[in-house]
């Protein structure tokens, strides 16, 4: 079935179901993918009835609508203010709008707006209908948000709910026996022929021609790579094929390839359709270099994750925090002392064993990465991160020279953070003492790999300095 039959069997039957001759509807739910034309049909179907109405044919017979968009609403309060609001517009309300906090306040507004056309005998002929737009996607919405504003019709029989919403749950009005309206996706040729209206930027140096034909088979090539199998609406296909058309047609702007033949520009280009990093929105976006080495791409994503989120003095404190949990007090001396630095242990080294007794087992030591973090006051940490500073390259530090870091109060805020971000978990009594106070006992809430990763990002060895 097209996408233009699929439009108008759900016009006609969004009109039957408006009828004001029919059986009244208490909810319609309408749902389908991002710009299939839900709002804009369900819009032109309410206008085509309410101007219907107004004719000589159905002198007792009045439909208006009021439409809600919930993109529009910083929250829940602000919705149903919006709703009150529209309504008084809609019935030319010339008196004053209460406020509205809740779902029962809306009944009580809503009943005194319709009171005068819900008391006579001719407004058994009459219905407003509330377009709730997007209501699935509204912010800091409350479980029972959707079930109360399902249930307004049983309160006020003249009212019916109309939501709009892109993928709904099973039951998710907990109101049995709302018709929905399903609005299919768009097929492949549809988008095309839908994109084939854009004008991308930069053009080619062929003219006009030459780039609307670049440009419907890349969109092509798009789609059967990427959006096929990521996603099928067209506002996500329309952003990824503007996204990637500045770097394919970068080499054709350069003078290194020409337009034609395109299979030729396709296989310059090919690592650009087999990246997925372009389908992960972000704040920055840079696309993949296409002649980029092996050794180069590893090199690039050798640190990643939180160890590229945290300041140069942070990731050593956070080292510092992990060694100080992980080693016991008595080794300090042996991995952190300067005149101890060399009679540190060999790895392999020691003296021979003595000849056990047959049948007694010899004692094995656990691993102190398998035992859990333990408790460390905060000046001792502070001295494993100065020990540790020594030995640290400048790697992923902004500025130049060496700041005086003793008593600093960027080291101190620095500690503050990673207590905040829940890096370090505080010990004892939340007011036992001052949180940055020497004697304050904290334990390290990250794991060997993170803090491996982290330690290499500053160029400290944490194998070295953790006992066994």
């Amino acid at each position: 079935m097209s996408k233009s039959t699929d439009s108008v069997i759900g016009n006609i039957t969004l009109s039957l179901l408006l009828q004001l001759r029919a059986a009244p509807a208490k909810n319609i739910v309408i749902y389908g993918l991002e710009a299939t034309g839900k709002s804009a049909i369900a819009k032109a179907v309410l206008e085509g009835l309410s101007s219907n109405t107004t004719s000589n044919d159905e002198p007792n017979g009045e439909l208006r609508y009021v439409i809600v968009r919930s993109a529009e609403c910083i929250g829940v309060r602000h919705l149903l203010e919006q709703i009150v609001g529209a309504v008084a517009k809609a019935l030319d309300w010339k008196g004053s709008v209460g406020r509205c906090e809740n779902i029962s306040q809306l009944v009580v507004e809503l009943e005194r707006l319709l009171g005068q056309r819900t008391s006579d005998t001719e407004g058994q002929g009459r219905r407003l209908v509330l377009v709730f737009d997007g209501i699935d996607h509204q912010r800091d919405a409350p479980p029972t948000l959707l079930p109360g504003l399902a249930r307004l019709s049983e309160v006020i029989p003249n009212i019916t709910s109309l939501f709009i919403v892109t993928a709904p749950r099973p039951n998710f009005l907990h109101s049995p026996g709302a018709p929905q309206i399903q609005f299919q996706a768009y097929n492949k040729d549809e988008l095309l022929k839908i994109l084939a209206l854009l004008e991308p930027q930069p053009q080619l140096p062929g003219g006009a021609k030459e780039t609307k034909d670049m440009w419907n088979r890349f969109c092509s090539a798009v789609w059967d790579s990427l959006s096929k199998h990521s996603g099928r609406d067209l506002v996500s296909f329309r952003t990824l094929c503007l996204r990637l058309w500045p770097k394919f047609v970068a080499p054709i702007l350069d003078g290194s390839l020409a337009a034609t033949p395109f299979g030729r520009v396709m296989n310059a280009n090919r690592p650009l359709f087999q990246n997925d990093e372009t389908l992960v929105p972000g704040i920055s976006y840079g696309a993949p270099k296409i002649a980029a080495s092996s050794a180069q791409t590893q090199s690039t994503n050798k640190h990643h994750g939180i160890g590229t989120q945290l300041p140069y003095y942070s990731r050593l404190l956070l080292v510092a925090a992990y060694l100080a949990s992980f080693n016991p007090p008595r080794t300090d001396q042996l991995f952190f002392m300067k005149s101890a630095a060399a009679k540190r242990r060999k790895k392999g080294g020691g003296t021979a064993l003595t000849k056990g007794r047959p049948g007694v087992t010899k004692h094995r030591k656990i691993s102190r990465k398998l035992l859990g973090p333990q408790a460390f006051i905060l000046e001792r940490m502070l001295a494993i991160f100065h020990a540790i500073k020594e030995d640290a390259d400048d790697r992923g530090r902004r500025g130049t020279g060496r700041e005086v870091t003793a008593g600093s109060a960027d080291i101190q805020m620095a500690i503050a953070t990673l207590a905040s971000l829940r890096l370090l978990v505080r010990m004892g009594a939340a007011n036992a003492a001052d949180a940055l106070d020497g004697g304050s006992k904290y334990r390290v809430a990250v794991g060997w790999d993170v803090v491996r990763g982290i330690a290499r990002s500053v160029g400290v060895e944490a194998e070295d300095y953790l006992a066994e």
